[in-house]
């Protein structure tokens, strides 16, 4: 009971600023400052009891993962790799890889939301994201096994991710804001305590000098992946008749009921199969002690009653609330975009300072840096690159007609893969590890219907949909960690030179003879 009341008042920080952004608009809306009747008392009611469901949901979920997620992680990390079988490690992470991914609720908002366009079945759309994270899950464990250098890695499969853009056509624009959306949404809650521990388990059995650094960039390397799976999915359907007009008709007046039973067998569908594997793969190779397997299958239930609450809350009253909020904005006419500007920087701002998984990256970053970089530096330009991400999403949609996903993407990826080549191996892969941090529930539950209620408005003349603030948001956090990681290089030889310097005596640089 102690844990779960540090993590509701933890969950209840992260949802904050949020709640006070909607607060403040809810007030000023009888001003003449905002649009009128953007946010109705009945919906405000609605979002105030979402968010502490939400809260609620969030804390159970995030103790039940420490219970189940992380243990199953490293139970079966560490117990694959004693079998010195790379062949099984790659099928067991392959496999692995498809059910978390299927059992992240960041991927399921945006699946859901692709399902409304009508573009592809959304269980369909997760399950080739899956694929892809499968796929690159295995390769990443595979690479720590060898111990191969991660830079190379990730520039030749992001030259793969550019090299696949240039056979799309027209609605190639479209395609790739949902794949790199897709990239950031699948480093979510069940995803990234997995995926670190799982590969700490495998650096550790494994051993050697570079064993703590090579857990690094697991989670960057499986995010490579969904974009590959997605770009492949959509290429034979890219002259489909779909994505010329991508619009996101959200439902701003669910039924609670309805959303409640449908969260519930979804969330049963995603997360049985990871559980069914471990019984298995428990029965046949570690076989653990009862009590033990008792505890983990007793965390799953509580993963399961977090994500339903969690995400029944989100698709009644947080969804429709941003999607609502945007659109609103733009419908009240011209005067008002400057507001969607300001409103999406903003909530940039905030979001970051209130992410759990950013204080965790804010600590590792500092504790790696030997405190030459402080938590603050770190949270403040992760908060700027952040705010920037989505303020350039809310321009590109309001001013920038036929502004192409890419025209953007592409130099601040160019940027971050040319950071990468220079900084130091372990900055380099938690940069990569991190492009999922600033991504997490806020920004695919509320920033990303709040984008997409901004494209659907009826005074929007731009072609670009709402997707691809999500991708946006996830390359910023690269760019910021690998610039930090690169001033505390320079600064560490800064002192390391002085102290030598200081340690010679006056006739040092002289030469002796015998």
């Amino acid at each position: 009971m102690k844990q779960l009341f540090l993590k509701i008042r933890e969950s209840l920080f992260s949802i904050l600023p949020v709640f006070i952004i909607v607060g403040v608009i809810f007030g000023l809306q009888y001003s003449p400052v905002f649009p009128n009747d953007l946010i109705s008392v009945e919906t405000f009611l609605i979002f105030i009891g979402c968010v502490v469901a939400i809260s609620l949901g969030m804390s159970l979920f995030s103790l039940g993962s420490e219970t189940a997620m992380t243990k199953v992680g490293n139970i079966i990390g560490s117990s694959i790799t004693k079998r010195r079988s790379i062949i099984l490690m790659v099928i067991i992470a392959f496999l692995l890889g498809i059910m978390i991914t299927i059992a992240e609720p960041d991927l399921t908002v945006l699946s859901s939301l692709v399902e409304n366009n009508g573009l592809i079945d959304g269980f369909v759309f997760k399950l080739v994201i899956g694929v892809g994270v499968g796929l690159f899950f295995a390769v990443g464990l595979v690479r720590i096994v060898l111990q191969k250098p991660l830079k190379l890695w990730i520039v030749f499969f992001y030259l793969i991710v550019f090299a696949l853009a240039c056979l799309f056509g027209a609605n190639g624009n479209r395609i790739f804001e949902i794949s790199f959306d897709a990239s950031g949404v699948t480093t979510g809650p069940v995803a990234v305590p997995f995926l670190l521990t799982f590969g700490a388990g495998v650096a550790t059995v494994r051993g050697g000098k570079n064993s703590s650094s090579d857990s690094f960039g697991l989670t960057g390397l499986c995010s490579i992946g969904p974009i590959i799976a997605s770009m492949i999915l959509f290429l034979p359907l890219q002259n489909s008749p779909v994505f010329e007009s991508i619009t996101n008709p959200i439902d701003v007046t669910p039924s609670l009921g309805p959303v409640i039973l449908h969260t519930m067998l979804e969330v049963l569908i995603a997360i049985g199969p990871i559980i069914a594997f471990f019984i298995i793969y428990n029965f046949i190779f570690t076989r653990i002690r009862a009590k033990e397997i008792l505890k983990i299958l007793f965390g799953f239930v509580i993963v399961y009653v977090g994500l339903v609450i969690f995400l029944s809350a989100a698709n009644f009253g947080l969804i429709p609330l941003g999607y609502r909020l945007g659109r609103g904005i733009l419908d009240a006419g011209p005067d008002y975009y400057y507001l969607a500007v300001v409103l999406g920087i903003t909530i940039g701002l905030v979001i970051v300072f209130a992410e759990p998984s950013v204080q965790i990256l804010v600590n590792q970053v500092e504790e790696v840096s030997g405190r030459a970089i402080s938590k603050l530096s770190v949270t403040i330009s992760l908060a700027i690159g952040v705010a920037s991400a989505i303020g350039l999403s809310v321009v590109r949609i309001v001013y920038g007609n036929n502004f192409n996903f890419m025209y953007a993407y592409v130099p601040l990826c160019g940027i971050a893969l040319l950071l990468c080549l220079i900084v130091s191996d372990t900055y380099a892969a938690i940069a990569f590890d991190s492009g999922g941090v600033a991504s997490g529930a806020m920004a695919s539950c509320f920033v990303l219907p709040f984008i997409i209620g901004i494209g659907d408005s009826s005074n929007t003349v731009s072609t670009v949909s709402g997707f691809g603030v999500i991708g946006y948001i996830a390359v910023m956090p690269i760019i910021t960690i690998q610039l930090l990681g690169l001033f505390a290089d320079i600064k560490k030889k800064v002192v390391y030179a002085r102290a030598r310097k200081s340690l010679l005596l006056p006739n040092d640089d002289q030469i002796i003879s015998f």
